[in-house]
């Protein structure tokens, strides 16, 4: 069971950067929040009466501040540990862990000052984290789980979609285009010579480029030179299997033999690349087709 727990906290999320998504979130939780203790009256809000309103609606607010806070500012000051490509279910547990507990924190400030003045028990600082961990963890995990599954299981569905298409494919008449290439450096003091139908995949270094060429044994070799994925993409615009999948990826879609796809997005597979390229969530349908040569 441990074991089961560990993989699930290590599969792949999507942490989605969008500020617009981030205020929905914090906005509809807020609401959650406000909404249950208002109608449910948990705890000890049954002594509120005429303070009730105002008392759930002000933690709905400040959950929601704190949620949007939680979501919004770490990644601005933690940019690595926030990398999309990068980001488990367990990342997001742990984010919302930490969230949970600023509102809780927050709230126990705000619900001691509010009651002082109305005369009503304050409850003590633990027993309000753990009230506040009981109303918020198990339905936010919960949403973690089955919208990991959906999209997971969405995304699975559409990729063997597309992998069976490969075989569907009829070949058409292409121009000749030249085999061989000739890239210069963004200084234009270096160069890079190679045969096009050896170019397996790029990727970005910095201010270099990665090149893995194939040699007759099938092994990779990899060619470095200081230009842009950018440029490389202009210089290579003929060639119809030459795509910019993602950021810091540019494939030789001959290669690639089969698209997978999770939670955090779609992956490309090749027999002669030992890990997964990432491929943008900006791409369609139609241009995820274009990635099984």
């Amino acid at each position: 069971m441990i074991a089961n727990l560990k993989t699930w906290l290590a599969t792949p999320y999507y942490f989605n950067p969008s500020t617009k998504f981030k205020f929905k979130v914090s906005l509809v939780f807020g609401l959650f929040v406000f909404l249950f203790l208002y109608v449910f009256r948990p705890f000890t809000l049954y002594s509120f009466k005429e303070y009730l309103l105002e008392y759930t609606f002000s933690i709905g607010l400040i959950t929601f501040a704190c949620s949007f806070l939680t979501l919004a500012i770490p990644p601005l000051l933690f940019r690595k540990y926030f990398k999309e490509d990068n980001w488990t279910v367990g990342k997001s547990i742990l984010l919302i862990a930490l969230g949970l507990f600023l509102v809780g924190s927050v709230l126990w400030y705000y619900g001691k000052w509010f009651k002082a003045e109305k005369d009503i028990q304050h409850i003590e600082y633990l027993m309000f984290i753990y009230y506040t961990f009981l109303v918020g963890v198990i339905p936010i995990l919960l949403g973690v789980f089955f919208n990991e599954k959906m999209v997971r299981l969405r995304r699975q569905k559409k990729a063997e979609e597309i992998t069976s298409i490969k075989t569907q494919k009829v070949e058409e008449k292409k121009p000749v285009l030249p085999n061989k290439v000739i890239l210069k450096s963004g200084n234009k003091k270096e160069s890079l010579a190679f045969f096009i139908e050896d170019l397996v995949y790029i990727t970005s270094q910095g201010n270099y480029a990665s090149f893995f060429l194939k040699n007759n044994k099938n092994e990779l070799k990899e060619k470095i030179l200081r230009v842009t994925l950018t440029k490389i993409k202009e210089n290579l615009e003929e060639y119809p299997n030459i795509i910019r999948c993602h950021k810091s990826y540019i494939v030789n879609t001959k290669y690639i033999n089969e698209i997978k796809g999770n939670a955090r997005g779609y992956l490309l597979e090749s027999a002669l690349i030992d890990h997964q390229i990432p491929v943008s969530r900006n791409f369609s349908k139609k241009a995820l087709m274009g990635l099984i040569g």
